[in-house]
């Protein structure tokens, strides 16, 4: 199964934890096979009240919390450009939320940083 934005978020956010799966799992209530089977991408529409237990354990920043959740409604976001916003703290949801939602002509996606410029380009042209 291929792995999804939401699982690739989920799996980010616990290692900069340092939490095991069971350990996430104890501390949430949440079954750790559940947590494995959405960090993988087997399960993609978790409840946002199950969401809102893992952002409890997890305790991410407000950006990284409000990307989870636009990523739970959101299941096609490609998870090279999740992995690579979660990586840089200077890129806001709204930019990533407009990148994730762009579509390409072709089989050809450019590379997360190429997009992301791309769409702060436009957010910056559109300011002037």
């Amino acid at each position: 199964m291929p792995q999804t934005g939401l699982g690739v978020a989920l799996k980010t956010l616990r290692e900069r934890r340092t939490l095991s799966l069971r350990e996430i799992g104890q501390l949430s209530s949440v079954d750790h096979a559940y947590i494995h089977r959405l960090e993988t991408g087997e399960k993609t529409n978790p409840s946002q009240d199950l969401v809102a237990k893992l952002l409890r354990v997890l305790k991410p920043g407000e950006r990284d919390a409000a990307l989870l959740m636009w990523l739970v409604d959101h299941a096609d976001a490609d998870p090279n450009l999740v992995e690579f916003v979660l990586h840089d703290p200077s890129i806001s949801i709204d930019i990533f939320s407009t990148a994730a939602g762009v579509r390409h002509r072709g089989n050809a996606r450019p590379d997360p940083a190429t997009l992301i410029a791309r769409i702060k380009k436009a957010f910056d042209d559109e300011d002037d």
